[in-house]
Order: C-alpha cells, then sequence, then structure tokens
C-alpha cells in the first residue's frame, strides 16, 4: 500500500490542516475584514477573543475622550451643566469617565449579550455551536464597530460634531420623535457591515446552508436593532434640542424668569416678585454693593422640573451661570431665597465647600425651616438633647452623617448666631475666608472669635437657650446685618 493511500486525499488533508492550524490573533483584525468565511471557519475550530475585545474597547475608549477634549462638545456639556446645576468641570470629568467605564465594561456586556441572541438565533433555524464559538464570531465581527469609532473621532474637526455619524439620525427630528431618530441612528453604515459578517460567520459558525445562515443573522439584525433603538430612544435626544427654545421671558434685573408660553400669568408674576426679594435679600448679606442680575428657569410642578433638569428639589441654583431653576409648589420662594443666597455668595464671597458655612448661610437667608423661625427649631432641638458638638458640625463628614432635619436648622441657626456676635461685616469677611476646598472652619472660628472651639460653642448653646430674641425672622435683620 502506498503512502498516500495510508494518508488518504493528501491535497485535501493538507487543506484541512491549514485551516485548522491557529490564526494569529493580531492577524485575524484585518483577516476577518478582507477573508471572512476562512477567517470565521478557523475561528469555530480555535476560538479566541481576547484582542478584538481589547481593540474595540479602546477605539471606544479613545473616541470617547477625543470628543470631549477636543472642545466639540462644550456646548452640549455646558447645557447638561446649567440644567442639573453642577459645574462643567464635573460634567466634562464624568463624560469622561462614563466613555471609560462604558469601554471597560460595556463592550464586553454587550458582546456577551450579542452572542446569546446569535446562538438563540442559530438555533431556531436549527444551528448548533458552543458559546465560546459564537462569542469568538461575534468578537471578530464587531472589529468595524471598533473602526467606526475611530472615524467618529477623526472625522470630528471636520463635521465639528460630536453626534454626526455615517447613519441616518440626521432625517428625523431627535425632540419630535426620539424613538425613530434611535432607530436611525442603528442604520449606520459599520452596524451594517457588523451583520454582514455576522451573516457571512452564521454559515461556518452554525453548520447551515446558505439560506438558514442568513435568515439567522437577519433574526439577530432585527433583535439587536429592536432592543438597541427601544433602549435609546430618549438617550442623548434631550442634549442635541434646546429645552428652552421657544419660552419667553418675563421682569427686568435684578430678577428675570424664564418661563414656558403657557405659564399662567399669575404664577409668572409671583415669581418675579419673590425673584426680585431674594435678590436683595442675599446681596444684604453678602454685603453686595450692587444687585445682580439672576436668571430664574419657572417650573409648574416638581415633575416638570425634574424632567427639565433631573433634579426633583424645588429650588437649585447654578452658581457659575448666575441662575436657579424652581418649581412653583408649595415652599417655592424659601427655596428660591435659599438658592439665590447661594448663587450670590459664591459670586460675591467665594466658593465655600464647608457644609455647616454654605449650608448656614443659605438657610439663614431663607429664615425659616418647616414655616418656623429657624432659630425656634434650634432651640427647641437644644432642649431635646438633639444639637451635635460645634468640633462635629465643623466637620464635613460628620456634618453628612448627621439628619438633615437636625444638621441644617443648626446650620442656620449657628449663621445667625455669628451674625449677631460678629455683625454683618466680619461674618462676611468670616464666610469668604473660608472659601476653597481643604480650609479649616474650626481654626477660623478660633482666630475670627479670639475663643477656642468649646468657649464658642457655650455661647452659642447659651443663645439657643435664650431663643436669641427673633433671629429667624425674615423681615429686617438680615439687611441690618449684611450691611457695610
Amino acid at each position: 500500500m502506498t503512502r498516500e493511500a495510508d494518508t488518504g486525499r493528501p491535497g485535501a488533508d493538507s487543506n484541512r490542516e491549514k485551516q485548522m492550524r491557529p490564526i494569529n490573533p493580531l492577524a485575524a483584525l484585518t483577516l476577518v475584514l478582507v477573508f471572512p468565511h476562512r477567517t470565521f471557519e478557523r475561528l469555530r475550530e480555535r476560538p479566541h477573543w481576547i484582542v478584538p475585545l481589547i481593540f474595540v474597547a479602546a477605539a471606544s475608549m479613545l473616541s470617547a475622550i477625543y470628543a470631549v477634549r477636543s472642545g466639540f462638545m462644550d456646548e452640549m456639556l455646558r447645557g447638561i451643566a446649567f440644567r442639573t446645576g453642577a459645574d462643567p468641570a464635573q460634567v466634562e470629568s464624568g463624560f469622561m469617565a462614563a466613555g471609560v467605564v462604558m469601554a471597560v465594561v460595556a463592550v464586553p456586556l454587550v458582546t456577551l449579550l450579542e452572542a446569546l441572541f446569535l446562538r438563540l438565533a442559530g438555533s431556531l433555524f436549527g444551528g448548533r455551536a458552543g458559546f465560546r464559538q459564537v462569542f469568538s464570531a461575534v468578537a471578530h465581527a464587531s472589529v468595524p464597530i471598533g473602526i467606526g469609532s475611530l472615524v467618529f473621532a477623526l472625522a470630528m474637526p471636520l463635521t465639528h460634531s460630536s453626534t454626526a455619524g455615517a447613519n441616518l439620525a440626521f432625517l428625523v427630528a431627535a425632540g419630535e420623535h426620539p424613538f425613530l431618530w434611535s432607530l436611525a441612528r442603528q442604520i449606520d453604515l459599520f452596524s451594517i457591515w457588523f451583520f454582514v459578517l455576522i451573516g457571512v460567520a452564521a454559515r461556518p459558525l452554525f453548520g447551515l446552508n446558505a439560506r438558514r445562515s442568513r435568515l439567522a443573522a437577519l433574526l439577530f439584525a432585527v433583535i439587536y436593532i429592536a432592543i438597541m433603538s427601544w433602549s435609546g430612544r430618549g438617550g442623548g435626544t434631550e442634549v442635541l434640542v434646546d429645552p428652552y427654545e421657544g419660552w419667553s421671558e418675563s421682569g427686568a434685573a435684578p430678577a428675570v424668569v424664564h418661563h414656558s408660553r403657557g405659564a399662567a400669568r399669575a404664577t409668572v408674576e409671583e415669581c418675579v416678585d419673590a425673584g426680585t426679594r431674594a435678590v436683595r435679600r442675599a446681596a444684604a448679606i453678602a454685603g453686595s454693593d450692587s444687585l445682580p442680575r439672576i436668571e430664574f428657569y419657572l417650573y409648574a410642578s416638581l415633575d416638570e422640573k425634574e424632567s427639565y433638569t433631573g433634579n426633583r428639589e424645588v429650588a437649585h441654583g447654578v452658581e457659575w451661570a448666575g441662575a436657579a431653576h424652581v418649581a412653583w409648589v408649595e415652599g417655592a420662594e424659601l427655596a428660591l431665597t435659599r438658592e439665590t443666597m447661594n448663587v450670590i455668595a459664591a459670586a460675591t464671597l467665594g466658593k465655600v465647600y464647608n457644609p455647616l458655612m454654605r449650608d448656614g448661610l443659605a438657610i439663614y437667608a431663607g429664615g425659616a425651616w418647616g414655616g418656623r423661625p429657624i432659630t425656634a427649631v434650634a432651640s427647641d432641638l437644644a432642649r431635646d438633647g438633639r444639637v451635635p458638638s460645634l468640633d462635629r458640625l465643623t466637620d464635613p463628614g460628620e456634618y453628612s452623617r448627621i439628619e438633615r432635619a437636625v444638621a441644617e436648622p443648626l446650620a442656620g441657626a449657628f449663621t445667625s448666631f455669628l451674625v449677631t456676635r460678629m455683625g454683618g461685616e466680619r461674618f462676611a469677611d468670616l464666610y469668604a475666608s473660608s472659601a476653597g476646598r481643604g480650609v479649616s472652619v474650626r481654626g477660623l472660628l478660633e482666630r475670627s472669635l479670639d475663643d477656642s472651639l468649646g468657649g464658642v460653642e457655650r455661647d452659642w448653646r447659651a443663645y439657643l437657650a435664650s431663643a436669641g430674641g427673633s433671629p429667624g425672622d425674615t423681615t429686617s435683620e438680615p439687611e441690618q446685618a449684611g450691611s457695610r
């Protein structure tokens, strides 16, 4: 018997051996694009996925970081910061961190889910494949997604847009039809390339004929597009449109109110009056020589405010923009006064991070807690033995652990005590000295009052025991205390 007879068909065996040979992981990144069928055949026998996952994740990460750092997202990021009240730098850092997390966590997770869906689609048409083989195929078919991320970043200097892409989203108004816009985003050149590769992979992967493999890939694409469109129907649309387009403006400096055209006229006028009082009060407390202009954004309800800003508090300020958002519900004027104080104090005296000082000034400006003068509330807390030491109150970490209904009235009452003891001008200087991170409020109090913290605390507790007259009164005291 000849050697050829022993080995069967030598030419066929040679080709088979070549197909079975492990494919170089780096070479597979390019081979899957130019010889996809042959590559997926070899990946079925020797599956691997680390390199394509790293490529797609790295491309996604670099694209996200470049989009933020290039400046093409500045307007969008400032819009988010303005509505939420966050600092623009914090929003930028948050977006960059989210881009990194999405790349490191979401890319493997999405690939895992895609593999599950593809395996399900293949099994429905009679195909059989191990999960390792399916996951490897999906990971390599995702290479065009990584390429698309890099192309998106490289095209930004030409498009001057952080949202432009090779898809049909430009045909749909994002704000008017969020689901259709999200669906149109999925009809993307690189996504189609991905689906084509999935279709090529399905035949050698599941051992199906051409028709069944195409149907399995089509079912996978339908499931993928449907889920991505539904989950992303609102994602991103809010940053692509101006939510305040068509709003009206009422009032004049120092209080300008922005509101929807359907807002009740009486409510708008109430907000203008309340805003004017809040600005005058806060400016007097801060010792400002002139009345700053504050922009107020008025919402009819907490639900409406939350839908625009993502914040459900009655009011929140935007210190860097000289603005405040307010829902016109019960307690609106009090909350508006507090936030106006924060905005004006930050501009006039500096950004204070110590919560005892920051909350204290805002609540003192509001003058009340739960409808009662702040010192009356604090005096009741003192009689009930619920007043923590000043050592705890001045420590930001300890302060944050105290119940809000206790910490905030005490902070306001402590500010009232300081204004009474020091006078408005010296208190404003103390507050300004506490601006910045890492400032020791304890040391500032001891130096400013020329007393130990223990001595200051004894005087404060005596002040609470005597109820301090009417320090929480909302009429003339702040104007007198804040005058210079």
